[in-house]
């Protein structure tokens, strides 16, 4: 096996029957563990037996309910503290929020989690070159591990391209005229077991295509640095070294490879490579 196939095999470690789904008017909007699905019931979701299930209600009517929820789960040592950023419940990657959860809980509820990933790429004679980010060293989350150049989350009230152009600016001073130039190329997605709950991720890619005079520039102080590396070397780094980079940023980096021909298809691993990028979430 590959060092490419690893990250695929680390971020689709999962078993259904560590969780219970539950659902909103028949729609499947989660997976718990079922510690946490025994406090749910608590808290208005209803016991159909393999599933739980949440009653229709407003947007605002289901969002108090999730609401009181995550605060239970808190008090019961089974859901991190609140993180101030609200995610949306979706039925479906392209639907309309059905209600809103602060960021914190949303791999304990095993929500779909949307965001994107950037790579930063330089074309020049000497071959092609890309941007890596070093996380900064206090950041709660992989702290000095490697990153692309721009990634984030997907907060509820932002459209995917505005959360583009938000975050560019503010994780490496790319101004607007620049982001706004970013070729989106599809989708990666995973369901990965961690001991907090699922993480679910959908996310959308991105090749950003930058001058070799344009140097990225730490902003908000989630990034300590970036750096310039051959395309041979961030490959090497990513085949060798599986601590080296924040685990997902892999997968947009073997995304690009595979889309761009640096990992052909006499590559002994291709299909299970190309393939494995994109699992289906429900």
């Amino acid at each position: 096996m590959s060092g490419y196939l690893h990250y695929l095999k680390v971020c689709n470690a999962y078993n259904p029957a560590d969780y219970r789904p539950w659902s909103i008017s028949g729609a499947m909007i989660g997976q718990v563990r079922h510690p946490v699905a025994e406090q749910l019931t608590g808290f208005g979701f209803a016991d159909q037996g393999g599933t739980l299930a949440l009653p229709p209600a407003s947007f605002e009517g289901l969002s108090e309910t999730l609401a009181k929820a995550t605060d239970g789960l808190r008090t019961a040592g089974l859901a991190a503290k609140p993180r101030g950023e609200l995610y949306p419940l979706l039925a479906h990657p392209d639907s309309a929020p059905l209600a809103a959860l602060d960021r914190g809980a949303a791999t304990e509820f095993g929500i779909l989690n949307r965001g994107f990933h950037l790579n930063g790429i330089v074309r020049r004679v000497d071959g092609t070159f890309m941007w890596v980010a070093r996380r900064a060293r206090n950041k709660a989350t992989y702290p000095g591990k490697l990153d692309n150049m721009v990634a984030g989350g997907h907060p509820i009230g932002i459209s995917p391209f505005d959360n583009l152009l938000k975050e560019c600016h503010e994780e490496a001073g790319i101004p607007p005229e620049i982001a706004a130039t970013a070729r989106p190329t599809g989708t990666i997605s995973y369901q990965m077991a961690i001991p907090a709950g699922l993480r679910r991720h959908m996310f959308y890619t991105y090749d950003l295509e930058l001058d070799p005079s344009f140097i990225p520039q730490p902003i908000d102080g989630e990034v300590e640095s970036f750096e310039l590396l051959p395309i041979g070397q961030v490959m090497e780094i990513v085949e060798n070294d599986p601590d080296a980079f924040k685990y997902n940023c892999n997968l947009a980096i073997i995304d690009f490879l595979v889309r761009h021909g640096f990992i052909a298809p006499d590559h002994p691993d291709y299909f299970e490579i190309a393939s494995g990028l994109r699992q289906p979430l429900f």
